[in-house]
Order: C-alpha cells, then sequence, then structure tokens
C-alpha cells in the first residue's frame, strides 16, 4: 500500500501474523473435526483440565481470564459442551451466581485423543528444532505481557 510503512505485504508483521495463524487453525480445525469440536471448544476443555490440575474451583469468567476468550463465548460453548456431555456444571461453593465447571469422563477421553492429535499439528506447523521453537515461545510470552499491561 501506497499509504502504509511497509513497502509490500511481505513486510507487514502483522499480516504474516494473521497468515500463519490462519493456516495454523485451519489445520487444528481439520484434526478436531474428527472430535465434532471447534478450536474454541477444545481449548475450552484443556483450558479446564489446565485449571483442574491446579485444584482451582473453575467459573466461567477463570476460564475466560486464562484463555482470553470473550466471556460470552465462553459462556455459549460451555453450554453446548454441556449439552454433548463433555463438561459438568455444578453450584459453586460460595459464589451463588456462579457455578463450579469440570470435564466429564467422556469429555476427559476426547480431550486425551485430541491433544496429541494438535500436538501433532503444532510438531510439524512450527520449527523443527526445539532451540527456535523455544525462541518462539519466549517471543510470544514477550509479546502478551508487553500487551497485556
Amino acid at each position: 500500500m501506497k499509504f502504509a510503512e511497509c513497502k509490500n505485504h511481505k513486510e507487514s508483521i502483522g499480516l504474516l501474523f494473521w497468515q500463519s495463524s490462519m493456516l495454523w487453525q485451519r489445520k487444528i480445525k481439520q484434526v478436531l473435526q474428527a472430535y465434532n469440536l471447534t478450536h474454541t471448544q477444545f481449548v475450552i476443555l484443556a483450558v479446564i483440565e489446565e485449571l483442574s490440575e491446579q485444584e482451582i474451583c473453575i467459573t466461567q469468567k477463570k476460564i475466560s481470564d486464562f484463555s482470553m476468550i470473550d466471556v460470552m463465548t465462553v459462556s455459549s460453548t460451555v453450554r453446548l459442551l454441556e449439552k454433548k456431555g463433555l463438561i459438568c456444571r455444578m453450584p459453586h461453593e460460595t459464589d451463588t451466581r456462579a457455578n463450579s465447571i469440570s470435564n466429564t469422563e467422556k469429555g476427559k477421553n476426547f480431550l486425551k485423543k485430541a491433544v496429541i492429535e494438535v500436538e501433532g499439528i503444532d510438531k510439524t506447523f512450527f520449527f523443527t528444532s526445539a532451540e527456535e521453537n523455544t525462541q518462539f515461545q519466549q517471543m510470544l510470552s514477550q509479546l502478551l505481557s508487553k500487551n497485556l499491561m
């Protein structure tokens, strides 16, 4: 674009990040179809499992904060995952306005299988060397930290 700082689209870090992210998400979507899960549903199941391993009482707000998925999307996705029998909601011990959320055994089994395939995509999509992946992870962590402030 004549009015942009970049000489062409190949110099736009934002566009390159967008394109890479879209390709990666497309590959993830393909493997998750076998489980009848969307990427968002998969992430929420994984977040619930991660938070439960930390022995945290899991609420929709905590899922939203951890995943950075907006609260309304978490809410509608949690309802759908519950209908599918992959999660269950029970009244929160101290907050009467909230529910405590956990994966069901069916949800855990789906997640165990899906994680293997998603990690396989990550291994083939990202860098072949552990050093490059570590550097990339560090750079992404820096971007997150810088922009969460």
